[in-house]
């Protein structure tokens, strides 16, 4: 492998792979300068630097240096008040109590392997290479090292950022982003994904305002309300068109991802932990690691952005046991019987499990000690023994014995008021002094800034798993934090709590997940409230929404489509009329909505599961011939507005082209419609299944394929039609035959 680093006398340093070069060179101030990101170059030490210095009135020079006004200079770490007015990448408090410090250039090095970070997931190494530069403040003595890594096969660029203290008093960080990305003058437009409960990851794009906007979350969760993802895009980009840059982060925490349009109409997108109520103590000799940044750049719009993600988390974030492995199919008992279970009832809907054909029962909810209602018993990890007075291993084995796998349910990090465990340890919960703590769902959360929670948690969840017969886990979380405190850190570490939670969580995970590798672990926080990048390095799979209406879980699949790639979500069939909205929808489109997620299933009650058997049977066939397909492969977004979605989904060997096709409400003399479909052979036939006509791949690709017309009146054989009414749905199979 030729390098992708380099390093001119001059300090000119070049980043670039097939998919990109990202420049920037040390100034002759010792000062840090971006000089270029975007499409690869052949000499990218050559690129020409977009910030000329020259007189600007009523601007200050940096430390008389003249002409030279950091408010203006693209920057690779800014801090505050050296005559930079914008938002910093690094603020904080030195020993003389002002805030001010001034990072310059110390010194380089180029490693092959790329370093894992100490307590918090990252993206792995190979086929990579990671520069280090180290900046130092000489006068407070504070070191930060700058990390970037590049990848010869991927379009991600991953930084983050070290600070260590190497003087003899504290230091306090204020703002420790991850990385800082200044990107010139241009008119821009922004996309990024907000929501709530059940409404998650919705599509606002927006002209790049001026001044500062940000997203954030400040709720000991990356959140439903923004979900730590932005791009930034070339005014007027499609999914076909245009550059687009895109961020994220390996965090699961309180986050922030800032723009800032300056005076001089330059744009700073800062990455990382959300500075509000955030504050670290650091003592002299210690160092504070902040948590990954992923920076994208990709020059044929949106569509093509998402494939570097998708490939990207697939191959350097998702645990590599369940790469590219089939996802059981599965019966969940929540909406079957939600906390009414015991062993009678699980062992007849895993029969039932049988009758349909899934692969696996999960035990949701109601299975542990004297939990009835969502109101008590969370923390007490022990099998109701008046309910399953054999225990969870045997429950566990006799599933097994039906030819079934066997999955679980948890909430680890929570816990009721009126539990054991919180009788016997109160002290373990976040609180603060004072202050009566606020309930959700009636419950609080645990404390994992604490090692003697983490370590129950891990005994608890161990004694279950220990068996040997759980499969899966679904580890749930449903509330944000409140009167974040903690009994365990002195009172001027409280605002450390937030961050030293996260890492107490990613250490059990650890854990657990090094112990049982071949345990499927599902992330879900009453849905999409944090699914993000840190818990999918732990977990293969997520549970994207608690919304299991179809149609409105379209608008969810889309948004999440930008960042992830659907082989680590998860749905299944849920009842109709819908819990969350009370629309009512056919099996089929129940299903279809989440056809090319890896993981499909089942949620219905048992009178339900014997009405519908035979098309859950027909369902349950099809997500099972379908499951190897649906990891690994392309998924493109073809069509979306307000009545229509089209979506594509290619696997992996190119073999098989899937076409899912969602028409909202019906109405009269609907046009016909067409979808160009993406990134076929155009010298090959695709053979449509359900017919066995036979198309060119450059026709559908250029021509398109002709969508199912919505309408009451079957009249012609020539024309595809689609069910009558509104919710309509269509699956589209193709088979690639030889070139």
């Amino acid at each position: 492998m030729s390098a992708m680093i380099t390093v001119s006398e001059n300090l000119i340093f070049s980043l670039t792979s097939k998919n990109f070069s990202y420049v920037f060179r040390v100034s002759a101030e010792g000062l840090i300068e971006h000089l270029y990101y975007g499409g690869p170059l052949q000499n990218p030490e050559h690129v020409s630097i977009h910030h000329q210095r020259t007189q600007r009135e009523t601007s200050s020079v940096f430390e008389g240096h003249q002409h030279l006004n950091l408010s203006g200079m693209p920057q690779e770490f800014p801090s505050f008040g050296t005559s930079d007015y914008r938002f910093p990448a690094l603020h904080g408090r030195n020993a003389d109590g002002n805030t001010i410090f001034s990072l310059q250039y110390k010194k380089h090095k180029i490693v092959k392997e790329k370093p894992r970070l100490k307590k918090l997931p990252s993206a792995r190494g190979g086929d990579s290479e990671t520069l280090v530069v180290t900046l130092e403040d000489t006068l407070h003595k504070l070191e930060v090292e700058l990390f970037y890594t590049i990848y010869a096969d991927y379009g991600v660029l991953v930084r983050s950022a070290k600070f260590k203290n190497k003087s003899d008093v504290e230091i306090q960080l204020q703002h420790a982003f991850s990385s800082a990305l200044d990107l010139p003058p241009a008119e821009y437009e922004v996309l990024h994904l907000h929501g709530t409960w059940a409404r998650e990851f919705n599509e606002e794009r927006i002209a790049m305002p001026k001044g500062r906007f940000v997203i954030e979350s400040a709720r000991g969760t990356s959140s439903a309300a923004h979900n730590p993802f932005i791009a930034v895009m070339q005014k007027g980009a499609t999914e076909d068109y245009g550059r687009v840059y895109g961020t994220t982060l390996i965090y699961s925490g309180n986050f922030a991802l800032s723009l800032e349009t300056g005076e001089f109409e330059d744009v700073r997108l800062l990455a990382g932990i959300n500075p509000f109520s955030f504050h670290w103590r650091l003592k002299p000799g210690k160092k504070f690691c902040t948590p990954e940044a992923l920076h994208v750049y990709a020059d044929k719009g949106l569509r093509s952005m998402s494939h570097l993600w998708h490939d990207f988390i697939r191959e350097k974030i998702s645990p590599p046991k369940f790469k590219n492995k089939a996802r059981p199919t599965y019966l969940n008992t929540w909406e079957a019987a939600y906390f009414d279970v015991d062993e009678t009832k699980v062992l007849h809907l895993a029969n039932k499990a049988v009758e349909v054909g899934v692969d696996m029962l999960v035990l949701d909810d109601g299975w542990f000690e004297g939990r009835r209602d969502d109101t008590s018993s969370l923390g007490d990890w022990r099998a109701d023994k008046a309910r399953f007075p054999s225990g969870i291993p045997s429950l566990a084995a006799r599933v097994k014995a039906k030819g079934l796998k066997f999955g679980i349910w948890f909430e680890p990090e929570m816990v009721n008021p009126d539990s054991q465990l919180f009788k016997d340890h109160p002290e373990w919960v976040i609180q603060v002094p004072g202050r009566k703590p606020s309930l959700g769902r009636n419950q609080l959360t645990l404390d994992l800034s604490r090692s003697e929670v983490v370590d129950y948690l891990y005994g608890q969840i161990d004694d279950i798993l220990s068996c040997g017969d759980v499969d899966y886990v679904k580890w749930d979380m449903n509330r944000n934090m409140t009167e974040v405190g903690s009994g365990g850190l002195s009172r001027n570490r409280q605002r450390e709590v937030s961050h030293r939670y996260m890492l107490g969580l990613y250490n059990l995970l650890e854990r657990l997940t090094t112990t049982y590798p071949d345990v499927l672990f599902e992330n879900c926080a009453s849905g999409g409230n944090r699914f993000d990048l840190g818990m999918l390095s732990y977990m293969p799979q997520g549970w994207i929404s608690d919304m299991c209406d179809p149609i409105g879980r379209l608008d969810i699949i889309n948004g999440a489509s930008y960042l992830y790639p659907l082989d680590v979500t998860a749905a299944y069939i849920g009842p109709s009329p819908n819990h969350q909205n009370g629309r009512k929808t056919s099996i089929q489109t129940r299903f279809l909505a989440g056809v090319f997620c890896a993981a499909r299933g089942i949620s219905l009650n048992e009178t339900d599961i014997d009405a519908y058997k035979d098309d859950l049977v027909h369902f349950m066939d099809l997500a099972k011939s379908t499951a190897q397909d649906m990891v690994g492969g392309r998924f493109d977004r073809l069509i979306k507005n307000q009545n229509e979605v089209c979506w594509q989904y290619t696997s992996r060997d190119e073999q098989t082209v899937y076409i899912a096709y969602f028409h909202i409400l019906s109405a009269p003399n609907l046009p016909f419609r067409r979808a160009r479909l993406m990134g076929l052979d155009p010298k090959s036939d695709y053979i449509l299944v359900d017919d066995g006509i036979s198309y060119r791949g450059d026709a559908l690709m250029q021509n398109g394929l002709p969508l199912p017309y919505v309408t009451t009146s079957h009249v012609s054989d020539e024309v595809r039609y689609m069910d009558k009414g509104d919710f309509s749905s269509h699956l589209f199979t193709f088979k690639k035959t030889a070139s």
